[in-house]
Order: structure tokens, then sequence, then C-alpha cells
């Protein structure tokens, strides 16, 4: 739900208003030639003094369906004679078109329209492989060195603005801001502007060693500043709204990949028409059509204009995306590229438009989200210092970036703003200090956050007040941290938890084992403590249960849904810990964060320390630990979206690396052991467009040193019918335990390549996901209770007596799983099954989980 916040404020309007007072108008039908009955495919269907239309398929076929058409469409084809038709606004209707041929033929080209495509002899299809062959030659990465200017704008407005939305009652106190309402070129919608970004950036390219660096000097963006993560926002946005290079034989976009109509491969996945020869600002270009062989995949459609000459570059590309592919909440989506010469080194992209028409429902308000990117000042195969280059970040900011005043703005803009996105800086400064605006926003995030301010403090999360488990029964948790109007440069975080059961199994709980506490203190060396990268020290005190192996992502440990667990969960640790950690990250993507700690530590429940002391059992009330612990971290170019408490990932293609090393000294505050033990990570996604993209994480780690199995590595496992991306659904807390180990964690999701293809299923829009995850590991004799019983505890068991804790000596521990996702949107639901130790107690082989998962 993190990912809330920012989807939220954005559909803020769409929350309250998904009633609409236009009636849906829809058009579907088939446009023949009129003597062959052939169908017509790339024919276009406008309505009259409307920018909306759509084309025909190769089938002929068209629909349309809007709530903002005129009352006549007009039909228009190379070669034919054009038709106008009436249109009866607000129903269903069909409309069948036969095309009679102009007298006059053309001589350019030939159309190419024949139903049984094929790719041999198809001189569409002999053009698109001259324009792959001429691709290393085209594509501004084949020079050694560029530069150039870029001025890029990103904006998000509200559309599908009727006249009942604007006199509704919800609206009375709004009226102001349908004074900028616009229509929109690309949909025909009226839309009202909400969200702007605007940055200029100087772009710097050197082939060997390759490096690609991007200065930004200027930045202005409307602010919800109290709401959302601003920056945040825009890196979420960025990832979105990638940088397209046609070039590429894959093209990421909303977070997944399309196959490109350039691609090497191409030919195999897309169907090709010529369809005439045009001027383009007075270039002479063949205008080709392209459409995907199957609808269901990620792929394009569109025109693409291939100069007329031996170069085979593209001047101008205009594409979308068929509907029935499966992306969530997008109802459109528009690409337009345009390249221009540049001195004589060929076409340069010169401007870049990519438009989405995001929406909840076909007929309720939606989201506009538009980036238009403007190209100047090129510079070609001049050499650039060393300089430039340095440093692992591919973009670098200004520190006065945000500083620059209108007139820089109104002097360096490649493009003048529009008289809608002139406003939206005062509209929403405006909207901003209406009460009602205010108490809603606060209202929406505070059940979808678990947060609710209260000036210096805010209270939550409101999902862990309330939580149960075996130890402690009910268990009431409070908790509060202060925000900015308390300190920009400190920060105080605090809990108490109380648990409700008196006593387990015959053992009477004290006070202290009931009362359970947490508090924080944190000072932050930049101008406030959310701003990255992060960079402060921090001080903590914790009297607190621990499920050893138990590790959550992005969720509370004392989540109420959490509490539903299956199995035993009747071993834990008592914690009481001292932390001082310094974390210090940095713009290239390194960080280093240091940790001091010392915990005292004590069973509790069905666990103890016992050992073996001449042959007699012993147990001691709790062991003492002091650590240093130090953590390097490389994830270069990271992006995320973070909130109030969490910090949520944006991946990408780059990797993640983590080394972490943990020392534990004897005698230092009263420390039982000395130790060493080491962590390695790695996280990369791998796109594998058409079959969609995987995630792969290896982790490694050993302990040095003797030392009894609480220091030992508890694996992760997961009792909860959530399902854990990395952990061990299927395991039992502390069921494994080791001091060396090797894993590998990979889970695919193939985006409907299957499921999308079959009719009874394809508008459930379902996706299939999948994983495999092998734990290999081991207990070597130094740290084998069985080798020394006297200086080790016994590895926990049940009151019965039976082994509850294993080693994974004889052979690795392995889950697969195989589910759906996108399940109404929003659900991941996954088939289990368990392949090695089912001997143990208590497990079991096959199970079912889920999990939310915000996606498109």
């Amino acid at each position: 739900m993190h990912f809330s916040r920012f989807v939220i404020t954005l559909f803020f309007c769409i929350l309250y208003f998904q009633s609409s007072a236009q009636q849906m108008t829809r058009i579907k039908g088939r446009i023949t030639d009129s003597q062959t009955n052939e169908p017509l495919p790339f024919v276009n269907i406008n309505f009259v003094g409307k920018t909306i239309g759509t084309t025909t398929d190769f089938n002929g076929d068209y629909s349309l369906e809007t709530m903002w058409g005129s009352n006549q469409i007009h039909i228009s084809y190379i070669g034919y004679e054009s038709e106008v038709r009436n249109v009866d606004l607000g129903k269903s209707q069909v409309i069948n078109i036969k095309l009679k041929t102009k007298s006059t033929e053309l001589k350019e080209v030939t159309i190419v329209g024949s139903r049984k495509y094929r790719n041999k002899d198809n001189p569409a299809v002999g053009l698109i492989r001259k324009v792959i062959e001429h691709k290393s030659k085209n594509r501004k990465e084949g020079f050694d060195y560029f530069s150039y200017d870029k001025y890029e704008k990103v904006e998000f407005d509200l559309n599908n603005i009727t006249d009942k939305f604007r006199k509704s009652r919800v609206m009375k106190k709004f009226q102001f801001v349908f004074n900028y309402v616009d229509t929109s070129e690309i949909n025909g919608k009226p839309y009202l502007p909400l969200w702007i970004k605007e940055t200029k950036a100087r772009v710097y390219y050197r082939k060997e060693p390759r490096n690609y660096k991007e200065h930004v000097y200027a930045s202005k963006q409307v602010g919800f500043e109290g709401y959302v993560d601003d920056e945040g926002i825009g890196s979420y946005i960025n990832n979105l709204y990638q940088d397209i290079n046609i070039y590429d034989n894959n093209i990421t976009l909303l977070t997944v990949q399309f196959n490109s109509p350039i691609a090497t491969l191409a030919p195999q996945f897309y169907k090709y028409f010529i369809v005439d020869t045009v001027p383009v600002n007075g270039v002479p270009c063949i205008n080709l059509a392209f459409t995907p062989r199957t609808k269901e995949d990620f792929a394009f459609t569109g025109n693409m204009f291939i100069t007329l000459d031996s170069s085979y570059a593209v001047k101008k590309i205009n594409m979308t995306i068929p509907k029935e592919i499966n992306l969530n909440w997008v109802q459109g989506l528009n690409i337009e590229q345009e390249f221009d010469s540049v001195s004589t080194q060929g076409l340069m992209l010169s401007r870049d438009m990519i438009a989405i028409d995001f929406n909840l429902t076909k007929k309720g308000k939606g989201l506009m989200g538009k980036k238009t990117v403007t190209y100047r000042d090129y510079e070609i195969n001049k050499p650039l210092p060393d300089q430039i280059f340095k440093g692992t970040e591919r973009i670098i900011v200004e520190d006065s970036a945000s500083e620059r005043d209108n007139q820089f703005w109104a002097e360096n803009r490649h493009e003048k703003l529009t008289k809608s996105e002139v406003g939206i800086y005062e509209m929403i400064d405006s909207v901003k200090n209406i009460p009602a605006f205010r108490r809603t926003m606060d209202l929406l995030f505070f059940l979808l956050s678990g947060y609710k301010d209260f000036g210096p403090v805010s209270i939550g999360p409101v999902n862990t007040f309330y939580s149960w488990n075996e130890l402690e029964g009910f268990r009431g948790r409070f908790g509060m941290m202060t925000t900015p109007s308390f300190s920009n440069k400190i920060a105080w975080e605090t809990f108490a938890a109380w648990g409700s059961r008196k006593s387990y199994n015959g053992k009477e709980y004290s006070f202290n084992d009931r009362f359970k506490h947490f508090n924080s203190v944190k000072y932050t060396f930049n101008k406030n403590c959310i701003v990255y990268p992060y960079n402060h020290i921090q001080v903590s005190y914790q009297h607190d249960l621990e499920i050893p192996g138990r590790e959550l992502q992005f969720v509370s440990e004392d989540n109420f849904l959490l509490s539903f667990k299956r199995g035993i969960n009747d071993k834990m640790f008592f914690n009481d810990l001292v932390q001082i950690e310094y974390l210090k990250e940095r713009s290239s993507g390194f960080t280093t964060d240091f940790i001091l700690k010392r915990i005292n530590q004590r069973p509790f429940g069905n666990i103890d320390f016992s050992y073996v002391d001449s042959g007699e059992p012993r147990s001691i009330p709790s062991i003492n630990r002091s650590e240093a612990i130090v953590t390097l971290r490389f994830a270069p170019n990271e992006k995320f979206y973070q909130g109030k408490a969490y910090r949520i990932p944006i991946f990408t293609k780059y990797p993640i690396f983590t080394l972490t090393g943990i020392f534990g000294f004897k005698d230092v505050l009263e420390s039982d052991y000395t130790y060493q033990s080491v962590q390695f990570g790695f996280f990369k996604r791998i796109y594998l467009a058409p079959i969609g993209f995987g995630d792969l994480n290896l982790d490694a780690g050993k302990v040095f040193g003797r030392v009894p199995y609480p220091m030992l590595v508890f694996h992760k496992a997961n009792q909860t019918y959530s399902y854990q991306l990395e952990s061990y659904n299927l395991m039992n807390f502390m069921e494994f335990i080791s001091d060396q180990y090797v894993a590998i964690n990979y889970q695919h999701f193939m985006n409907g390549l299957i499921l999308n293809r079959i009719p009874l299923l394809r508008k459930l829009e379902l996706r299939e996901v999948g994983s495999v995850k092998v734990l290999w590991g081991t207990v070597t004799s130094t740290n084998s209770p069985k080798n020394h019983p006297a200086d080790l505890f016994m590895f926990p068991r049940e009151l019965n007596g039976q082994p509850s804790t294993f080693t994974l000596a004889s052979k690795p521990y392995i889950e697969v799983s195989a589910g759906i996702g996108n399940v109404l949107k929003f659900f991941r639901i996954e088939v289990i099954k368990r392949l090695t130790y089912l001997d143990n107690p208590n497990v079991s082989d096959i199970g079912i989980r889920g999990r939310f998962k915000f996606d498109f």
C-alpha cells in the first residue's frame, strides 16, 4: 500500500467522482474495398472536428469508444475516396464501410493490403530489413562523442471533466480551478492540470570507454509538501516514462519491456505495410505502418516515416499500443518522435512525446500523464574532457537547480507553456490552502499510510495498534514519531506495547515480560531527515521480542494481518538492544552503514539456553553480545519512493550489491563471545522480452568462531499467509540453522504471456508468476553442539523432546511456486510446493499464499 500515497495524491478527485454525466458513444465496424471486398488495414477514422480517432487493424476492423465525440466520423485512406458518416451520440452502433478507389493511382509505392500476409517477397518487410541493417549507422550511440541541451516537461492532468463534475456539491469550493481546463490535442478530452515538473540539462556521451552523464542545472515542479515525497514521485514517474530509443531491440515503458518495431527480430513479431510516400518537414519519406502479429504481445502499432534515400533513417514515428495487451489502468498510450538533421552527421532526435491515459474505469475520470522532451544545440564528435565523466551516477543535479527564477525559465524553455500549464503553480498553491482539501488528504493518508499528524508529532501506524501471537496473546501497541514541524534536523520515534497473556506453559510473566518499548533519536547532517541521500546518526534502545528467521519486506512486524499464522510459533528471543548507527548514502549509489550494538538476549517461550556439563543438563538465563557491523552497499542509479517510515525501491536493469561484516568482541560491555561473520547479497532484475522478466537474488554467508546457536544464521522463514518475496514460505521459524550457506532465489513474471491468449480468461488480465528457491547450508563441526556439548547450547526442541531445529547438511532446501498475479488488479496468489525435508515435524509440503501488489 506504500505506492498509494503517490497514487492517491494524483487520483484524489477520482476517488470522489467516478460518475459521469456524459453518455459513452461506441462505434465498431469493418472497412473494405468496394470492388474486391478485401479488408483495408490502417484506414483513418476520426470524429469530425475532434482529435479523437483510430485506424483499422490488419483485418480492416476498428472500434471507437469515447464520451467526447461529434455526430460524424470521417474515413480516409490513401488511394480511396474519403467518406463521412453520421453517428448517434451516446449509443452503441456498427458502421461498416466500403471505400471506392480513386481514378488516379499512386506511382511512388505499391500499397500492400493482402489478407495473406507473408514476409517473403514483401516490399514492406524488405524495407524494414534495410532499416534494421542501417541501425548502427543511424543511432546516436554510434558517434564517438556527442552532447546536447535537453528540456523535459512532465505533467499529470485530470481528464474527462464533465459538466456534472463541475457542478457537483463537493466541488463547490473549488470552482476557480475550472478556469484552467483545456482540451487535449491527443485524445480530445477536457483536462485539468494537476502536477508539472520541468528540467533543463546538458547531456554528454562518450563511446569509449562508454559513459553517459546528464547534468541537471535547472528544475522546477509543483509541490504537495506534507502529503507526498515530491522527489520520490519524480523518480517513480521517470521510471514509468523512461527514455525511448527506437533503435534498441527492447523498449522499457511502464516498468515492462516492449519489442521495438526496429528490433533485429522485429519481422518475426510485426506485420509491415507500405502506405504511401509523404514529405516530412521537406524530406521525402516512406510511410511504413506496423502492427503486432499477435495483439496480446507487448509491442506497438503505428507509422514510421523512413527517409527515401540510402540512409534508411527514421525521420518520424508515431505509435501506440494494442488495447488487448495486459496493462492495468492504461486506456491509451501515444508516442511521437521526430528527428532532424544535425549538420552533415545525419538525423538526431529533436522531439520526444509520450502520453498515457490512466483510468480506473472507462467512464470515470482519470489521469493523462504526458512527458515532452526537446533536444537542441547538438555537438557531434567533439572530444569531451574526462572530468565530465567522473563518478558513477548518471544524473547529477546541481544544488542550485531548484533556485532558478521565472525569468530564467522564460528565456530557456524550448517551448512555451500553455495557458493552463502556466497557471498550474498558482492553482495548486490555492487548492492546498482550502480546508476541505487538507481534511480530505489527511483522512485518505491516515487510512492508507496509517499515520495521522498532530502538529509536531505523527501517530501510527494504525495497523500495528492491535495484533496477537502465541506467547503474548493480544498485543496492544501505540507509536508516534516527530514531524518536520518539530525539527528538520532531529527525529524522535517511540512505541510502547503490552501483552495481555499473564503466563505461558505454567511460567508467570513479570511486568518486564509484558511491557515492551522502543525509543530512537536521529540527527541528520542533511537539511532535513528525509532528504536523499541519507546522512545521519541514530541512537536507539529496544526492549522487545524477536522471532528468529522472520524478515518482512516493507511492512511492520506488528501488522494486524500478519497475526494469522500457520502451525506453532512459541519460540522467541527477548532482546534488550542498545544501538548506535551512522548511515551515509551517496548519490553514486554507494552506501556505508556502521553500527555498534549491545544485546542482552534471553529465551522466551518454549525455548532455553541449555548445555551439557559433565553429563548433566544445565542452562543459563541470558547471553550478552557486543557487535560492530559494517555494511557496504552499491546500487548504481537506484531510484525509490519513500514515505514517513518506509522506502520502496524502484527496480531497474541495474544490479544491487551488498556486503556485511559482523564482528563480536568478548568482554566488551560484558560480551560473552568473540566471533566474526560475513554476508554477501546480489540482486538483478533481468528483462527477457517477450517472455516477461525475472528477479534474481543470490545470497551467501559464513560465521567464523565458536558460538552458540543464537548467533548462527536462522534462515528466512514465513509462517504467515502473506507471500514473502525473500523468505521461504513453507519453512517454519527457527526450522533451519547454518554457519555457512549459499542461496538462490529466482522469481519470474510472464505478464500474461499465456493467459492473455485464452479467450475466456483474456478479459480478467491475469498474469503468470513463478519462483524457485534453493538453499544450501551446514553447521560445521566447530559450531555443532554434538561435538562441543559443554560449550554450545543444544538446538531447540519441542516439549516432547522432538527436535525442532535442523541443519541442511544432507541436501538443499527447495521450494517452488506457480501462481497468478493481477487478480482484481491488486493481488498475487501462489501455490507453493516444498520439495525437501518433508519428514520434519509440523511442516506442510504445499500451501497457498497471497500478496498485495500495485502494478501496471
